[in-house]
């Protein structure tokens, strides 16, 4: 297995496309996530098209990720970048995958002179946050929703 995560050709986002359809089928809840997909992967393309980031074992694509700088933090004032999301083929989960992708996110943001990356993570997320916990990430704060 030769694993190499590099940045997104136009010809792999389909595959991506794919995958992130594959991984929404375990969340029926989250309606509407392929459509922001799309758009996110768009918006990256149109303004930051370095920070789509792809995972490929033997030239097929088997992960990916989107990562953004943002810019100074509303908080704390550091620059800090945004990782919208990873995804890795379910039959490629445990193989590394997706610890390269986020050790690459973290390298390319840290090289736009980002200090912190954060990720939003939704509550029904369960064992995927377990890639976060062992990389070191910790919980800063809540995001709050009630349905009106």
């Amino acid at each position: 297995m030769s694993l190499i995560v590099r940045r997104v050709r136009v010809q792999d986002l389909p595959s991506l496309e794919r995958l992130e359809a594959q991984t929404v089928k375990r969340f029926p809840q989250r309606k509407g996530w392929l459509e922001t997909y799309g758009k996110l992967i768009q918006r990256a393309l149109d303004e930051e098209p370095e920070g789509l980031l792809v995972a490929e074992v033997d030239g097929h694509v088997v992960g990916g990720a989107i990562v953004r700088q943002r810019g100074p933090h509303a908080v704390n004032g550091h620059s800090h970048g945004q990782l919208y999301a990873l995804t890795v083929s379910p039959p490629w989960r445990a193989h590394g995958v997706g610890q390269r992708l986020l050790k690459e996110a973290e390298a390319y943001l840290k090289s736009r002179g980002c200090t912190s990356l954060h990720v939003n993570v939704p509550t029904d997320a369960g064992e995927d946050t377990e890639l976060f916990k062992a990389a070191g990430y910790s919980v800063t704060g809540w995001e709050l929703l009630r349905p009106l």
